[in-house]
């Protein structure tokens, strides 16, 4: 006797729920990639504040500024780990929201929508332009400005491709036959 398994058919709400995982997914990579960029940037200016005092004040007249650029990198670095911080939010919470099967479907959607928004207007942008200010201001470590802005842009992608598909998908999936999904 054979037995035939049939694969279960899944729902409009369970293709959506899927939606939102992947995308928060994405996002929480891309948080934690700007995390472990910014943090590691972090370590490389505070070996650079560890110099002496007469060579760093040699350096310092020489570079002609009249603020001190140790400071300012390493204030746009912690702002980069906060703001991937926020970007990992964006991401874990519609994955926490959507893992349980009686979640709710719009309340989700406002979530992931209403985050990415705000990740894509305010905190990625302040990791793209850390990453172009640190750029300019550090002489060396050219690879991890760019491995940042390279983050930074993904993630502004994402987010908005996020805000788009929960703006566009079907509010009442549930009761839906067909589902456009992209």
């Amino acid at each position: 006797m054979k037995y035939l398994i049939k694969p279960k058919s899944s729902t409009a709400k369970e293709r959506l729920g899927s939606s939102f995982k992947g995308f928060g997914s994405i996002q929480v990579l891309l948080g934690l990639g700007c995390m472990i960029v910014g943090s590691v940037a972090i370590g490389i200016d505070k070996k650079s504040l560890d110099k002496s005092v007469q060579r760093y004040e040699a350096e310092k007249i020489s570079n002609g500024t009249s603020f001190d650029v140790t400071y300012v990198v390493l204030g746009l670095d912690v702002s980069v780990v906060v703001s991937a911080l926020w970007v990992l939010v964006t991401g874990a919470v519609p994955v926490c929201m959507a893992r349980n099967n009686e979640y709710n479907l719009i309340k989700t959607k406002v979530v992931l929508m209403v985050f990415s928004i705000i990740s894509a207007s305010l905190f990625v942008p302040i990791i793209i332009g850390a990453a172009v200010a640190t750029h300019v201001l550090r002489d060396g470590h050219v690879g991890l400005t760019a491995a940042l802005g390279v983050f930074g842009l993904l993630e502004f992608i994402v987010s908005i491709a996020s805000s788009v598909y929960c703006c566009v998908s079907p509010w009442a999936a549930c009761k839906l036959k067909v589902c456009i999904l992209f």
